[in-house]
This record gives C-alpha cells, structure tokens and sequence, in this order.
C-alpha cells in the first residue's frame, strides 16, 4: 500500500524556486503524513497494535520532487480496507486445527465472516492533506 506527494508540475509561481528547496519541500510535507500515521495508530483511533509489525513496516523514501510513504507488510492493506466474507482451508494439512476451551476441533474449511475496516493509512484524508499543504508551505516561505 502507498501513497505518494509529489509536485508533478511545477506552477509558474514555484519555477524561480531551487529544485533542493522543492525537494526539501516535499520532504516535509511526506515526513509530515508519516508522523501523523503513527500518531494516528499510537493514540488508537483504528486498532490497537498487538506486535507492532504494522506500524514498524510504514517507511518513506525519496525521489526529486516526490516523498513516497508506504506500508511493506502483507496484511496492512487488509486491516485498512477489511476483508469480504471469505472461506479458509487449510494450506499444508488435510484440515484446520482450531482451538477451543476443552481441546481443538478439526474442519476441512471454516467460514470467516470478514473483518470491518479500520483505516489508518487514509484516515483523516482532509486534515492530513492540510497539514501536508501547511508544511510544504511553511519550507517554501521560509527565506533562510
């Protein structure tokens, strides 16, 4: 899953500005989103962590013009958007090994009613997109 900030084209207000302090720009404005993506899971909104892995796998990088944030775990689309209604079989045995109060009980497949959404990496999209805006701007008026 990803998300990228970049300045595609370069308004004619922007074009007497150095590509350094563009990219510099931009980096703000990425290292920004990914600050507010870890707040948003630390104080809960969308899940609570169990491992942790989630959260460590959410990374940027940078190209010119362009901060590319992204979540480098298998699942973390699944927690963002849910999941379907959906059968589970079993991968490397003949049945499913599931647990219960007094032991296990073993099924060929079992009926996983999905999982409901819970955003984390999109959350908030109007806000987040301000406070991008808001420090992009602040590196660009910045006369120093």
């Amino acid at each position: 899953m990803r998300l990228t900030i970049n300045i595609k084209k370069i308004p004619k207000s922007l074009t007497t500005i150095d590509q350094k302090k563009l990219d510099k720009a931009v980096k703000a404005g990425g290292l920004r989103y990914l600050e507010m993506i870890h707040e948003w899971i630390t104080q809960g909104k969308s899940f609570k962590p169990r491992t942790g892995n989630l959260q460590q796998s959410i990374n940027i990088r940078f190209e010119p013009l362009k901060a590319i944030i992204s979540a480098n775990i298998k699942y973390a689309p699944y927690v963002e958007f849910g999941t379907k209604e959906h059968i589970i079989l079993p991968k490397n045995r003949q049945a499913l090994k599931i647990p219960t109060q007094t032991g296990y009980i073993f099924r060929k497949s079992a009926k996983h009613p999905g999982t409901k959404p819970r955003p984390y990496f999109f959350a908030d999209l109007r806000n987040r997109k301000l406070q991008v805006v808001k420090a992009i701007a602040v590196v660009l008026l910045d006369d120093a």
